[in-house]
């Protein structure tokens, strides 16, 4: 009827039907919920990039039980080494020191030792490939034949170049009996002409990345386009040296503060180690059976191993 108010909608009758004060209360309370979820959110952020920091900064060697197959991955240490009850203490020809705590957090040191043995200690930093051609052409090093490893890794960059100074002077490579070689030390380990890996030792991969509190310049560029140039690089840097890339595929499924850890058979199936054993205890395919005497013959003293990968990549 004219002049009478409209009923009010169903709508209208449940908003009415609200006490008074109770809106306001309602969004307090929802924006007391919000609050405590940021604020919840930038306590678990803060406290992960805490435990970040002292992963990375760590120099205290940590327990970490040994890898077993199907349970490989394992916290990354970039400046020192897994320790264990069942790991003993990793023998390099020529070092004298200490192979844990500041050793592998300094910049890789190179020392010559017996029978033509080179020893590798440390992190590979930008200018570490520099410092190895240059002690490589140094009369300490004169008749080297094989490097020894123990590194957490370090610059990408500096590691493909050093694989490739190896591969040049024919020079083989080993990773001891319960030594370290992780993140970018394996693109080194590739380099050798032969290369085993002594009982124990973790040869581990992940994806690469920026290491937070470099005061050096920063291992890869952090745009999409430069990590995968930089993918791209280590996978041409090992099929030149005659690993299977496939096991880059472990590599770029761990992310950059875990390590997986490779097994016994995975480093004898993506060719990471290419050994004649000398004893059982060097991981590897057995040595090929001694050829013909007619063969030897033919070849000459010079032969190149029919199982070695092209060494002029």
């Amino acid at each position: 009827m004219i002049g009478e108010e409209a009923s009010p909608g169903r709508v209208e009758r449940l908003i009415r039907a609200i006490p008074e004060g109770a809106v306001l209360r309602g969004v307090f309370v929802a924006l007391l919920v919000i609050a405590g979820s940021i604020a919840f959110l930038d306590y678990r952020q803060l406290a992960e990039a805490s435990a970040d920091r002292e992963r990375i900064s760590r120099t205290e060697p940590m327990p970490l039980a040994r890898p077993e197959p199907g349970d490989q991955v394992r916290p990354y240490l970039p400046r020192t080494i897994p320790v264990a009850p069942d790991r003993g203490v990793p023998s390099l020809p020529g070092w004298d020191g200490p192979v844990d705590g500041e050793a592998m957090a300094e910049r890789m040191r190179f020392v010559a030792g017996p029978d033509g043995t080179i020893s590798a200690i440390g992190r590979i930093e930008i200018g570490t490939a520099g410092d190895f051609r240059d002690f490589l052409a140094s009369p300490e090093a004169a008749g080297a034949r094989t490097l020894y490893l123990h590194s957490p890794g370090g610059a990408v960059d500096d590691a493909i170049l050093m694989a490739r100074e190896l591969r040049e002077r024919r020079l083989s490579t080993m990773v001891p009996a319960d030594g370290y070689c992780a993140s970018a030390c394996p693109l080194v380990l590739a380099g050798g002409l032969t290369r085993k890996a002594g009982q124990g030792a973790w040869v581990g991969v992940h994806q690469v990345y920026a290491l937070p509190l470099s005061d050096v310049s920063r291992d890869i560029d952090r745009s999409i386009a430069g990590v995968q140039e930089t993918i791209a690089r280590c996978q041409e840097l090992l099929v030149a040296m005659g690993v299977d890339p496939a096991v880059w595929i472990k590599a770029m499924q761990t992310p950059a503060d875990s390590l997986y850890v490779l097994t016994r058979d995975e480093l004898i199936a993506f060719r990471m180690v290419r050994p004649f054993p000398d004893d059982a205890s060097f991981i590897g395919p057995p040595a090929p059976p001694a050829l013909p005497v007619s063969t030897l013959s033919v070849a000459g003293d010079g032969a190149a191993d029919p199982a070695a990968p092209d060494s002029s990549g």
